[in-house]
């Protein structure tokens, strides 16, 4: 009996200790994350098979698209599954993620790192984010091409407190917050809005020095593509403006032309969606809730005349 007692206090102990390392972990997690894991959360949260447009990328797209405008302005059913930072492959990760429960006719994903391929890296806040993804075959290749074979860093995404452990000395009241923000995303159809306001200086996209793609985000990339062509999913791709130079807009025309779709390089169509460097930025980086109903009332009315999208309105 005396043995049962202590092998049973042993268990409670371990399943304490597990409970508390997973609470400091997520307690010492750099905060700008969580905003990202209630925003995945969110998408998971949706009807199967409710989607007809989802827009995938990074903070670009993610801040800068406003999907209840497409719907208000021209019945399109859109929802904005971007995050923060997205290297290509992890753009491709949630595109396969959003796949397992949803069948979108168009696939709108932006271009901001489309040559960027995270690897042999460390945990870090975009990694850190895709936990909320669940588990599935596509996300342990992720993450070996984001790990390579380093076990520390496997053991540091499901113990963070491992990564995040230096930053107790930075912990503030918000650190201690339970509140979440899923229903705000679910409101917003995923988009991360906000009403400030910043002056951003929109370069001549003439001047911008082009680059061709690398090998390793050529890959990824027609593996989306062949993905989406597999599921009957048309994709457009798109580039947002900010104040900075890109350099694969030739790059991407010329593989987008040559692999059956769109690219819609909105440096190059400023005056045809109104953005305003004045008045249409919430930092140099990131369009403000303005700028991202402009660009999603722009890309909505292209869907609009080029595919064919049902009127969620009318439904």
């Amino acid at each position: 009996m005396k043995r049962l007692r202590n092998i049973i206090f042993s268990i409670v102990v371990i399943v304490v200790l597990l409970k508390l390392i997973d609470y400091t972990g997520k307690l010492f997690n750099p905060k700008w994350t969580d905003r990202a894991l209630d925003a995945v959360e969110a998408f998971h949260s949706l009807p199967e098979q409710s989607i007809e447009v989802v827009v995938y990328g990074s903070s670009h797209a993610w801040k800068g698209v406003e999907t209840t405008e497409m719907y208000e302005k021209h019945g399109i059913n859109a929802y904005n599954y971007g995050g923060n930072w997205q290297h290509i492959n992890t753009t491709s990760l949630f595109i396969k993620d959003s796949l397992r429960t949803q069948s979108p006719k168009i696939a709108l994903i932006e271009t901001y790192r489309a040559n960027a391929v995270l690897a042999d890296s460390d945990l870090n806040g975009e990694i850190y984010y895709t936990k909320k993804a669940g588990a599935f075959k596509d996300k342990y290749k992720y993450l070996r091409q984001c790990f390579g074979n380093c076990l520390e860093r496997y053991v540091s995404y499901y113990i963070p407190l491992i990564t995040f452990h230096e930053n107790w000395g930075n912990l503030e009241e918000e650190n201690f917050d339970k509140n979440n923000a899923v229903d705000y995303f679910l409101s917003k159809k995923g988009y991360e809005g906000s009403g400030s306001s910043a002056i951003a200086s929109i370069k001549n996209y003439k001047n911008f020095e082009q680059y061709e793609l690398n090998n390793d985000a050529i890959i990824i990339l027609n593996d989306i593509v062949s993905l989406c062509r597999d599921r009957g999913i048309e994709v457009i791709f798109f580039t947002v403006p900010y104040e900075g130079e890109y350099h694969y807009a030739d790059a991407m025309e010329a593989y987008a032309e040559a692999n059956g779709c769109a690219y819609l390089n909105l440096f190059e169509r400023m005056d045809e969606v109104g953005i305003n460097g004045s008045t249409d930025f919430r930092d140099i980086d990131h369009l403000n809730d303005n700028g991202a109903r402009k660009v999603a009332d722009y890309i909505g009315e292209y869907i609009r005349e080029n595919y064919d999208v049902a009127d969620a309105r009318k439904l």
